[in-house]
């Protein structure tokens, strides 16, 4: 392994696209700032209080800069770690984290601005709920983060910001019969990544994180080169207690998640040996999207 600190951004998915709710929150200036970070960890934290009517938490899961895990790695010893640590938000640690949200595969733009001036937050709801129930609870949540990061801050009205316009598409294929080899399959899935990536603000695969993970733990680049070296990898995020890895495509492929966001609905993957089972779709209208400003 390198002899340098390593973090492998460990990131949790969207879920149905009739279950997300979005918000973008604009701190005022560069958002790698240690005040606005630690603010940050605070005020998502917060999120987890608000109640919906009948007093149920509504969300089950919430992905964000500052929900997001790690995986550590520093000469021999890997750990898992939460990405905003306060004792490292000096001046070099605000570099590396900013070098680190650009470089990987499932963070960049889907938390980020391309200014770096805001960041965004997925929320998934627990339960289905009413369109106005969720046009509700997104100006909820959205005040609820507006108060707790800055009394300065206010909330946007309509669906203004960053993420306006787009829209996020999450796909599910499952294997018809019998599997072809893992490294066979991760060539189809990078392919077709690849393709809808020249549209797209982002695209992403177990292919691409299988590579990321490849290069930062043996500084070797491209997809594993065996079945045997997938397995390995699999290993090493299980052991970390990371399912990251497996939310994109289960260990024995039988199930696999390609993951766009972009302005323009792009065609469905296809891949050898597999068919479309599950499709998510999110995109930008007011009950679903809201900016927090504190500029």
């Amino acid at each position: 392994m390198r002899k340098h600190l390593l973090w492998l951004l460990c990131v949790a998915l969207p879920a149905g696209a009739q279950d997300w709710l979005a918000l973008t929150l604009y701190p005022g200036g560069d958002l790698y700032q240690a005040g606005h970070l630690q603010q940050l960890v605070g005020a998502t934290q917060n999120l987890w209080e608000v109640k919906d009517g009948q007093g149920r938490t509504p969300i089950q899961s919430l992905d964000s800069l500052a929900s997001t895990n790690a995986i550590a790695t520093q000469g021999d010893d890997v750990r898992f770690r939460r990405l905003i640590e306060t004792r490292e938000l000096t001046p070099a640690g605000l570099k590396t984290l900013a070098g680190l949200v650009e470089t990987h595969p499932l963070l960049g733009p889907r938390l980020v601005t391309a200014q770096h001036d805001g960041t965004h937050f997925w929320l998934r709801l627990a339960q289905p709920y009413a369109k106005a129930e969720k046009a509700e609870l997104l100006l909820s949540y959205a005040k609820h983060l507006a108060a707790d990061f800055n009394p300065n801050c206010r909330v946007a009205s309509g669906a203004q910001g960053a993420l306006e316009g787009f829209q996020l598409n999450e796909w599910t294929l499952q294997a018809e019969g019998a599997v072809p080899s893992r490294t066979a399959t991760l060539q189809a899935l990078q392919q077709a990544t690849v393709t809808l990536r020249e549209r797209s603000l982002q695209a992403y695969s177990a292919a691409d994180i299988l590579a990321y993970l490849r290069q930062v733990l043996n500084g070797e680049s491209g997809l594993p080169a065996s079945d045997d070296e997938v397995g390995q990898l699999y290993l090493i995020a299980e052991s970390l207690r990371s399912r990251d890895l497996q939310d994109l495509a289960r260990p024995d492929f039988q199930r696999l998640k390609v993951v766009v966001l972009g302005r323009q609905r792009p065609d469905t993957p296809s891949l050898p040996g597999y068919r479309l089972d599950t499709t998510a779709r999110w995109s930008s209208t007011p009950n679903s999207y809201l900016t927090v400003d504190c500029r």
